[in-house]
């Protein structure tokens, strides 16, 4: 048997960063173990891919897509929709965030055969069965079709431990096709490579689709099996870091002490960044985190959402923004940089409340000039409590996969902030804070250019003014920056 996994566009002008695409990867490893051949392409890093898509299905049995919500689902649609014109008796499998929230709109599309809701390893292998006639669909958990005209929703699917299921196999793709797309379009000339080592999480953040798709739980890769990949792919494809794309990948203390004595031990060493929350930072010990800071992790991203704790509160985040703040120092403490992440704009958030988060980044700032900081607007996606309580209050969802197609987080706008509230966030949280505590970034593209160097002192020192006193008319400082490609 063959299958053709196709990875759709992100975004229409595929300006962002490309990895891999574990989630494929992730599908095609069983599926070779079982015998079938896996054809995977990525929209992304393959020229004329919507041909290619199409000629791989000669001689192919399925057609499968992976697709969260946006840009996605409208390539995948498109590219669907002419492997079903060429090839109307195989069928077409969609599968990720969207499919597995959004189950009942997404199989009602006439391009689309079958959802594949949840985890799809095991889906996926026993959907060869049916293709081969040992298996019956109605006896397939987890997936949804239309028969007789109508929907039919399988039992959900529970969650296999990922340690069942054999390695990724990188070689399905060319790894040096986005290493070259990142160093092109984004300037990353660092030997960079995406790994997961764990699924799922069992927090239950008011803004995240994660809980609603795969349910709470976490299954973690044993820690001899990460450390020997791990080594594996630094070895094999000479890299400089590793990005672990895990939702939760210090849920496990023990886990994540026993990985780090392992890169210890490594025979090349190699950065690697992961993502935390700050009360995790907070439970690990010193002696934990100079282990952690020691095996090569230079880099914590977090969740820090908000500087106010009412909407902290609100959005079930779990922590206080003084925790935050103790992870900022215990993270300058150990040299690890935090980067985080404030989403504003949340249902029922106030403008003032807005201004709080922005004088806490300010904090932080203070607190360790490194930390990184990225502004992102709330943006309802189905499955959420916050979307719940946005559709309460005003907000339209689309009834329809195609009305889907279109939704993106950068146009969408909501009833609850005003575009100039947006504008007046994103100037101060994207230009006058960095300015003002420029990090190690700022400082390495003060060296690379001599333009910067001239007007460096200017701007730190007019935009720490700008901070200090919260005055921001006659942005000139701004529109200068703009003028010069500085923002």
């Amino acid at each position: 048997m063959k299958f053709v996994l196709f990875f759709p566009l992100t975004n229409k002008d595929n300006k962002h960063k490309a990895s891999p695409p574990l989630s494929l990867l992730a599908l095609a490893a069983p599926l070779q173990e079982r015998g079938v051949e896996v054809k995977v392409i990525d929209a992304r890093v393959e020229p004329d891919y919507r041909d290619k898509a199409v000629a791989a299905m000669d001689g192919a049995d399925l057609f499968g897509v992976s697709s969260m919500t946006g840009y996605q689902i409208a390539d995948g649609l498109d590219v669907s929709r002419a492997a079903k014109e060429r090839f109307p008796d195989k069928p077409v499998v969609w599968g990720g965030y969207h499919p597995s929230l959004l189950a009942e709109q997404t199989i009602r599309d006439p391009g689309i055969d079958i959802v594949v809701r949840g985890q799809g390893e095991q889906t996926m292998m026993e959907l060869a069965d049916y293709l081969e006639g040992k298996r019956e669909l109605a006896d397939i958990a987890g997936v949804s079709y239309i028969r007789d005209g109508a929907v039919v929703h399988n039992p959900d699917r529970r969650v296999a431990d990922i340690n069942e299921f054999p390695a990724m196999p990188y070689g399905l793709v060319d790894v040096e096709r986005y290493m070259e797309f990142n160093r092109r379009f984004h300037g990353d000339r660092r030997r960079g490579l995406s790994y997961v080592s764990s699924f799922g999480c069992p927090h239950a953040c008011g803004f995240c689709s994660n809980p609603e798709a795969y349910g709470r739980k976490w299954k973690g890769l044993a820690a001899e099996r990460v450390v020997s990949e791990v080594n594996g792919l630094v070895e094999r494809y000479d890299l400089e870091r590793i990005y672990f794309d895990d939702n939760n990948f210090f849920a496990s203390k023990r886990r994540v002490r026993e990985i780090c004595r392992g890169f210890l031990e490594a025979p090349r060493r190699f950065e690697w960044f992961a993502t935390i929350r700050p009360s995790q930072v907070l439970s690990f010990s010193d002696d934990d985190l100079k282990l952690i800071r020691d095996s090569g992790c230079t880099k914590f991203m977090m969740g820090a959402e908000s500087g106010d704790d009412t909407v902290l509160k609100l959005i079930n985040k779990g922590n206080e923004a003084s925790d935050v703040l103790e992870a900022t120092r215990r993270c300058r403490r150990h040299e690890i940089q935090p980067s985080y992440v404030f989403i504003l704009g949340f249902p029922t958030e106030t403008w003032e409340q807005m201004q709080t988060t922005l004088d806490f980044m300010k904090q932080l700032k203070e607190i360790y000039a490194d930390t990184r900081t990225t502004t992102l607007f709330f943006t309802p996606y189905p499955g959420t409590a916050l979307t719940r309580l946005g559709e309460a209050s005003g907000f339209k969802m689309p009834d329809s996969l195609a009305g889907w197609s279109v939704y993106d987080a950068r146009s969408v706008e909501t009833p609850w902030i005003s575009r100039k509230q947006k504008f007046k966030v994103k100037q101060i949280a994207d230009f006058y804070i960095p300015w003002a505590y420029p990090n190690q970034l700022a400082r390495e593209k003060r060296s690379a250019s001599k333009v910067i160097e001239p007007l460096y002192w200017l701007f730190t020192g007019v935009c720490r003014a700008r901070v200090a006193a919260g005055f921001y008319s006659l942005p000139w400082e701004w529109h200068l920056a703009r003028r010069l490609k500085l923002t």
